[in-house]
């Protein structure tokens, strides 16, 4: 066709278009009649427009209406939008018909409340969804137009059923684009939730199917400042809605993300940096991680997780795995066993925070390190139920010895219960000595077990409280900085000068035996003996977890070649008092002065001479 042609055919289409548009254009009732019968008929959704509607041809027929609302006969779907302006379809239009190809939606306001009323099912979407697949039915009902659906800075409250309170997205900027049933579909736009943007990408390849209980390949993409994720698999609705596929995640703040959706993380540590990628099998109330990779707070896991929805709180189990397992990020929140002043803390603790899940989380790793100490082939769980937590190292290779321990906090009248046990064998002595004190006071191979329950409202209240019951033993060491050997062969001759010469040095055993009961933060030792060449020693007393201080008694015996102890050797008793990182050797200064041959003499003297009365006066 010639340019000529063409611009005299323009005149003529356009007469056409406004006789066939001639009804709407003279006739806003029309126009809002039109409007409400093809939302019912695509959607089964009902629609009114109380503002004024105008009809327009160039530079294509196009609709405006203004204060439109859109609703389902059940109330839990509601759309207030203040201008809704429709594109038309040319053809049905000069064949006297209005069929909508694209609708969009300015500033609308949306509602949607689940409770217990879900939106009715009508219209073509439901007709489809309701018909057999590979029927004739299903054929003709796919064939359904539909369109563009853009919605321009809208805002919507969303609430689920059993939820309290309602999700609350701003600045809404999405568009739908669905031409028709049997059509791909996809969302592509952006919104806003607590302040933040997201850009959203979705699609499906086919929703029709997937609307008759069959798959359907989908993908979604949203990129946020603090979420960056991807989906890519597929989408069944039958036995109920699903998706299983490839999924990604990234967030540099996981606490700030779950705030963000009102959730409590009462976990400890700033999970920070977490990333994860794997399989997927998600539903409305699950997920499962399969040939999962994830990231937390610096420490990388392999394995797999589940999430559960109950009607009471979440079900997260799974299996992990890592080579290297650093602790110290996750105990940053936890509370501090020292108060201000140096004691035991006696600020409330409380386990109510951990009622938000119930948890079964098994851990291996390769090495495992808590502050300075660093446990190999380590294997642990986690478990949490009903704001009952139990932690258990099942194995440990640490110190070059092995290690097994528990501990379980549970709600209680008096605020927590505690119940911790541990179990290790051929541990060295002097490397966890190092550790925990910073020095080394004993050497030796160490195996034991010990047993503590308490509870309190707080440390302070725990520590007084606690009872149990520990069995050590040592082999093959020294006690570093008391040379009781040399203190007992000095003793006939020169008994003064141990007091400061028995204070370096050490003192080597073949065999130590610890037993001890403790009663409301007190230690009692019941048999405490150190058996080796040259001296054997056996101490009683208590110990005071609560004061943090140690009211000892030693005897030390001099022994002969086979450890044991001589009959008629020579004795030293001392005493270990004051504050268990720093305590003192208090030595019998008199029993001393009694052996020295220099002092023995004056002491017999003075014990000689007759004691003066106060009421005799003195001779003339």
């Amino acid at each position: 066709m010639s340019s000529k042609l063409k611009w005299l055919a323009l005149p003529f289409a356009v007469a056409v278009l406004g006789a066939a548009a001639a009804p709407w254009t003279l006739s806003g009732d029309a126009l809002r009649r039109e409007l409400a019968e093809q939302v019912m008929h695509t959607t089964g959704l009902r629609a009114s427009a109380e503002g004024k509607a105008t009809f327009a041809v160039l530079p294509r027929p196009r609709i405006k209406l203004e204060n439109v609302i859109i609703s389902d006969e059940n109330g839990a779907l509601v759309i207030n939008s203040d201008v809704l302006k429709g594109n038309l379809r040319i053809l049905p239009l000069l064949a006297g018909r209005m069929e909508l190809a694209s609708v969009q939606l300015i500033s609308p306001d949306i509602a949607y409340d689940h409770h217990d009323a879900p939106i009715s099912r009508q219209g073509a979407i439901a007709r489809a969804s309701d018909a057999l697949p590979a029927t004739p039915e299903a054929a003709g009902a796919d064939e359904a137009r539909l369109g563009t659906i853009s919605i321009v800075d809208g805002a919507a409250r969303v609430k689920m059923r059993g939820a309290t309170d309602s999700l609350v997205i701003d600045n809404i900027n999405l568009s739908l684009d669905w031409p028709r049933l049997s059509a791909p579909a996809s969302i592509n736009g952006s919104v806003s939730w607590q302040g933040e943007t997201a850009e959203i990408a979705a699609w499906l390849s086919k929703p029709a199917a997937v609307l008759r209980g069959d798959v359907s390949s989908a993908t979604l993409k949203i990129e946020s400042p603090s979420l960056q994720a991807s989906a890519n698999g597929s989408v069944a609705a039958s036995p109920r809605m699903q998706f299983e596929g490839r999924v990604n995640a990234a967030s540099h703040s996981m606490r700030a993300l779950l705030a963000s959706f009102g959730m409590r993380t009462p976990l400890p540590g700033p999970l920070t940096n977490v990333s994860l990628s794997g399989d997927a099998r998600a539903s409305l109330r699950s997920l499962a991680l399969s040939g999962l990779r994830m990231s937390i707070d610096g420490n990388a896991f392999e394995g797999a997780l589940s999430v559960q929805a109950t009607n009471y709180r979440p079900r997260i189990s799974g299996t992990l795995a890592s080579d290297l397992l650093v602790l110290a990020p996750m105990m940053t929140d936890l509370p501090s066993l020292n108060g201000s002043e140096g004691q035991w803390s006696r600020d409330p603790l409380s386990l109510a925070s951990l009622d938000f899940a119930d948890i079964d989380i098994r851990f291996s790793s390769t090495r495992m390190r808590i502050g300075r100490a660093i446990f190999d082939d380590a294997g642990c769980s986690l478990q949490l139920s009903n704001g009952h937590l139990d932690i258990t190292i099942g194995q440990a290779r640490a110190y070059g010895g092995q290690i097994k321990g528990r501990l379980s906090l549970t709600p209680g009248e008096r605020g927590i219960n505690l119940l911790a046990t541990g179990v290790f064998s051929k541990v060295d002595a002097g490397a966890v000595m190092k550790e925990a004190l910073r020095s080394i006071r004993l050497t030796g191979e160490t195996s034991g077990q010990i047993t503590l329950e308490g509870s309190g409202g707080s440390v302070a209240d725990i520590v007084q409280s606690l009872d149990g019951s520990a069995q050590l033993s040592f082999r093959n060491g020294d006690i570093l900085g008391l040379d009781l050997e040399q203190a007992l062969r000095r003793l006939e001759k020169r008994p003064l000068s141990i007091i400061t010469e028995v204070r370096s040095g050490r003192t080597g055993f073949d065999s130590v035996s610890v037993s001890a009961q403790l009663n409301d933060g007190i230690v009692a030792v019941q048999e405490a003996t150190v058996s080796g060449l040259g001296v054997q020693l056996a101490v009683t007393g208590t110990a005071s977890l609560i004061e943090r201080t140690l009211h000892l008694r030693a005897m030390a015996r001099q022994s002969g070649p086979t450890a044991a102890s001589r009959e008629n050797g020579p004795q030293l008793m001392l005493d270990i008092k004051g504050p268990w990182d720093d305590p003192s050797l208090v030595f019998d200064r008199e029993s001393l002065i009694r052996r020295s041959e220099a002092a023995a003499p004056l002491m017999r003297a003075l014990s000689k001479i007759p004691p003066v009365s106060a009421t005799t006066p003195p001779a003339p």
